[in-house]
């Protein structure tokens, strides 16, 4: 009697769950709609949408990641830490109004300079790339 009472306690958890599940990949933030690298707009994170994408602040977060699981030398980790400054220092004067496109060109130098980076894996280069296809259609766009 127990069991049977287990069993359709978890039948029922399972066939409420089921639903929600299957439609998951649609209405979920990391839904993707099928779109990959090369077609303009692909990304690599999670709940990116139009309306709320910060180019920046994907490019910060996605270099802070790589640089913490990578094993790179003293030259590719002052790379790292000149993007992620530049990129701050242009995040932070864009919030006061302050548009500066050379701390943007340094980031993307540096940034360029780590997806040419034969210590990175391929995947991370090309993670990196995409940040800097989007940092530049954001500078071109004039959305700051």
């Amino acid at each position: 009697m127990r069991n049977q009472l287990l069993l359709a306690a978890v039948i029922a958890v399972m066939a409420a769950a089921l639903p929600a599940a299957a439609q998951r990949p649609y209405g979920s933030p990391g839904w993707r709609g099928g779109r990959g690298p090369g077609t303009g707009g692909y990304n690599y994170s999670y709940g990116r949408t139009p309306e709320r994408y910060n180019p920046i602040a994907a490019a910060q977060r996605d270099l802070e990641m790589i640089f913490r699981r990578s094993r790179v030398d003293g030259h590719e980790a002052n790379h790292f830490r000149r993007a992620l400054q530049e990129l701050d220092g242009f995040h932070r004067n864009a919030a006061r109004g302050r548009f500066d496109g050379r701390s943007m060109e340094r980031a993307l130098d540096n940034m360029a300079d780590l997806a040419r980076a034969d210590q990175l894996h391929p995947r991370d280069r090309q993670i990196i790339r995409a940040r800097m296809d989007d940092l530049s259609d954001f500078l071109r766009g004039g959305r700051w």
